[in-house]
């Protein structure tokens, strides 16, 4: 029989990678299609994003101390089921088809750190007459920092250098400093290109814009809002299948399901924005294809695409 001690170890053990026993996987996949099972109709529209949270545990860790490779492919399961479970109200209850999995595609450019929460961005990317792409954005918050607002900066500044010129050192203010000023580096692939819409929520993206005063510890210091930092972007080739091994056309999934297009022609330019990224990323380092060279790249021509600018 097994000690006190080397039972206690046995359960911690577990604890530290419950997500990972056996039958997890399929009572986690489960629970999303029995969360949504009374969905009528969609709870998202065909073009809009569902979020999925969840945050880097033991069972995820690989030898450099991050989210390993597997567990980004785990994620994107139930980001898949979460997602269809909006899109396609009964799906796997009453509407008997089967979304499959052809293909997985992922680009990294952050890694996501030992216990920390992550966000999966989950949408319908693209489509053609047979599949269907989703993309995939893995992110994590950034940690914001005060800056000090501009205009009372500058005014701040300006005020300093009239007193300063009247020879009234007592009641000069404090004089502005670089270190006053936090500049949060800005990568453009951060801002996902759905999701601002406007220029206005564009602009709030800036590192310099304010959420709110006074958080900082200085009178004039705000909150810089900025975006969450992209980690990894990956795109699913799925395909969808009825009971019978048919394949159902995406255009008519999409009517059977209930979306429709909010103005003529929405879905169709939306859809060859997509899928003008998807043929290019399927073409890379493809030795047939034929693209001049230029002249400061001697050699065959050669389609290069950065698949984590889609700007869609």
């Amino acid at each position: 029989m097994p000690s006190d001690t080397t039972k206690i170890l046995l359960v911690l053990l577990a604890l530290m990678h419950f997500k990972s026993l056996p039958g997890v996987y399929t009572v986690r996949s489960l629970s999303y299609i029995i969360k949504n099972r009374h969905l009528k109709k969609p709870s998202i529209g065909l073009l809009e994003a569902s979020k999925y949270h969840s945050r880097v545990w033991f069972d995820d860790l690989d030898l450099n101390i991050h989210l390993n490779n597997s567990s980004y492919n785990k994620m994107m399961d139930f980001a898949r089921i979460d997602l269809c479970t909006r899109l396609f109200p009964g799906w796997q209850v009453r509407n008997k088809f089967d979304m499959r999995l052809a293909q997985t595609v992922l680009f990294f450019k952050a890694e996501v750190p030992r216990f920390s929460k992550y966000t999966i961005t989950s949408r319908i990317f693209t489509w053609d007459d047979k599949w269907i792409w989703m993309q995939h954005r893995f992110s994590i918050k950034r940690k914001v920092r005060p800056v000090r607002k501009t205009a009372e900066m500058i005014q701040g500044a300006i005020l300093a250098g009239q007193e300063n010129l009247n020879g009234d050192g007592e009641n000069s203010k404090e004089p502005i400093r670089d270190e006053d000023v936090v500049v949060e580096e800005e990568d453009e692939d951060d801002v996902d290109p759905i999701e601002a819409k406007s220029s206005a929520l564009s602009s709030s993206m800036s590192a310099t814009s304010v959420i709110g005063p006074n958080f900082g510890n200085h009178p004039n210091d705000a909150m810089a809002e900025v975006p969450d930092k992209l980690c990894c972007i990956a795109y699913s080739r799925m395909v969808a299948k009825h009971p019978k091994g048919k394949t159902i056309v995406p255009a008519v999934l999409w009517e059977k399901n209930g979306h429709k297009e909010a103005y003529p022609g929405e879905w169709e330019q939306y859809r060859l924005l997509g899928m003008s990224l998807i043929e290019g990323m399927m073409k890379i380092g493809d030795p047939t294809l034929t693209v001049p060279a230029v002249a400061s790249a001697p050699g065959p021509g050669r389609r290069l695409v950065n698949p984590t600018r889609a700007r869609i």
